[in-house]
C-alpha cells in the first residue's frame, strides 16, 4: 500500500462511492444527509453570529461565537466534505477539518466548565418574572406611601388653616360675648328703673348711647367672624374636594388670602394682587387654593428671616383661554445648586425644623394634575423668588 506524501494529494485513494458499490439508494441518501446537516450548520452558524453582534449586552461574546459559530461551521464543512468525498477523494482535506472541528470541540468542553458557574448565576425568566412582580409591588407601595405623605402634608395644612382661624375668630367673637353681656346687663338695670318708675331722661339717653355703641361692636365684629368663617369655609371645602366648579379667581385669590392672615399677621409681609375683577375659571378651586397656600407658606418659611420686612406679587392675567399666574416673593431667593431639585419630593433646606420638602412637589403636582397646567421656577429674577404658572381657563378644554 502507498501511502500518500501531503494532505491534499489524493491520486493514490479510491472515492467514498466504492466502499458503497455506488449503490444509488445508499449513496444518495448519505449524500443529501451531509449536505442537509451541512447547511443546518451554516444556517445556525450566521444566526448566532448575527445574535451576538445584535446583543451588545451579552456576556461571553467570544465563548458563543465559539461555541456556537466556529464548531457549527466546522462540523458544517465536515458534513460537506463526506458529501463531496464521495466521487472525490480529498481526505486529508477532509482530515484537516475533523482536526479543527476536534479542537474547537474540545477548547469549548473546557470553557464551558469555566464560565458554567457565571452562567449559572443567570436569573431564568421565572425568577426575573417573579423579581419583575416584587419590584412592582415596591413600587406601588412607594407611590401609595408618597400618596400618603402628600395627603398628609395637605391635611396637616388644613389643620394649620383651622387653628389659625379659630385664633383670629377668637377675638371679634370675644368682643362680640363682652359687649352683648354689658349691653344684656345694662338692659336689665334700665328694666329695673323703669318698672321702679326711677327712669330719667339722661338715664334713658346714656342706656340707649351704650346700647348703640355695643350693637355697633357686637356688629361688626360678628360680620368680621363671619367673613373668616365664609372664606375659611369654602376654602376648607375645596382643598378637601376635587369637584370641579367656575369661580371668580380674584375673589377667590382674596379668600385664599384671608384664610392665611393668621400667618401673615405676625410677619411684615404685604400681599399684593393684581388681577382682572371679572376673570371666571372653570377648574378645581381646591387645587388652586392650595397651590396658593403652599406658595405663601413657603414664602414665609424659606425666603424671610423672623422680622424681616418684604412683600409678595401675584399677578393674574389671562391670554387666549389661558390663565398666566406670576407670584414673586421679595425674599432671600433660592441658591443655584438647590434651583433643580425645588419641585423633588422631601427636598428641603429645613430640615429637622418643620420642613418636610412636601410643599412645592405638591404644587407641581397639583398645577400639572389637576389643573393641566405648567409652571416653572424663573432663575433669571434677580430678587428674591419667582414662580410662574399657566393653565386653562376651562379644564375641560385642555382634556379635549
Amino acid at each position: 500500500m502507498v501511502l500518500s506524501s501531503s494532505f491534499f494529494s489524493h491520486e493514490n485513494f479510491m472515492p467514498h462511492g466504492m466502499c458503497y458499490l455506488w449503490q444509488a439508494d445508499i449513496l444518495w441518501t448519505s449524500v443529501i444527509s451531509d449536505v442537509l446537516t451541512a447547511l443546518a450548520y451554516f444556517s445556525i452558524t450566521i444566526a448566532v453570529i448575527v445574535f451576538v453582534s445584535k446583543r451588545h449586552d451579552l456576556p461571553y461574546p467570544s465563548f458563543f461565537l465559539l461555541a456556537g459559530s466556529v464548531i457549527f461551521l466546522a462540523c458544517g464543512t465536515s458534513h460537506l466534505i463526506s458529501a463531496i468525498v464521495i466521487w472525490e477523494p480529498i481526505y486529508g482535506i477532509s482530515s484537516i477539518v475533523k482536526a479543527i472541528t476536534a479542537i474547537t470541540s474540545v477548547a469549548t468542553g473546557i470553557v464551558i466548565w469555566l464560565v458554567l458557574p457565571f452562567f449559572l448565576k443567570f436569573p431564568s425568566p421565572a425568577m426575573l418574572e417573579k423579581k419583575n412582580q416584587a419590584l412592582q409591588d415596591s413600587l406601588a407601595k412607594l407611590h401609595q406611601a408618597k400618596k400618603s405623605l402628600v395627603e398628609s402634608e395637605k391635611m396637616a395644612s388644613l389643620g394649620g388653616l383651622v387653628a389659625g382661624v379659630a385664633h383670629e375668630i377668637n377675638t371679634p367673637i370675644g368682643i362680640s360675648i363682652t359687649a352683648s353681656t354689658y349691653l344684656s346687663e345694662e338692659t336689665i338695670l334700665i328694666n329695673d328703673k323703669y318698672a321702679n318708675k326711677q327712669i330719667t331722661n339722661k338715664g334713658l339717653t346714656s342706656y340707649l348711647e351704650h346700647a348703640k355703641e355695643s350693637t355697633l361692636l357686637i356688629s361688626s365684629n360678628l360680620f368680621r367672624a363671619a367673613k373668616l368663617i365664609t372664606s375659611f369655609k369654602q376654602v376648607a371645602v375645596d382643598q378637601c374636594s376635587e369637584d370641579i366648579r367656575s369661580f371668580n379667581i380674584k375673589s377667590y385669590t382674596n379668600e385664599v388670602l384671608q384664610s392665611l392672615k393668621p400667618k401673615l399677621k405676625p410677619t411684615n409681609i404685604n400681599v399684593n394682587v393684581n388681577c382682572d375683577n371679572n376673570l371666571v375659571v372653570n377648574g378645581e378651586p381646591g387645587a388652586y387654593s392650595q397651590v396658593v397656600t403652599n406658595l405663601v407658606v413657603n414664602s414665609l418659611v424659606h425666603g424671610f428671616e423672623q422680622d424681616s420686612f418684604g412683600s409678595i406679587d401675584i399677578i393674574i392675567t389671562s391670554v387666549k383661554d389661558t390663565v398666566r399666574f406670576v407670584y414673586t416673593d421679595s425674599g432671600k431667593g433660592i441658591n443655584k445648586e438647590h434651583m433643580s431639585k425645588i419641585f423633588e419630593p422631601f427636598f428641603t433646606t429645613k430640615r429637622g425644623k418643620g420642613g418636610t420638602g412636601l410643599g412645592l412637589h405638591i404644587v407641581f403636582n397639583l398645577v400639572t394634575q389637576s389643573l393641566k397646567g405648567s409652571i416653572i421656577f424663573n432663575e433669571k429674577h434677580d430678587i428674591g423668588s419667582q414662580f410662574v404658572i399657566e393653565f386653562p381657563t376651562d379644564v375641560f378644554s385642555k382634556n379635549d
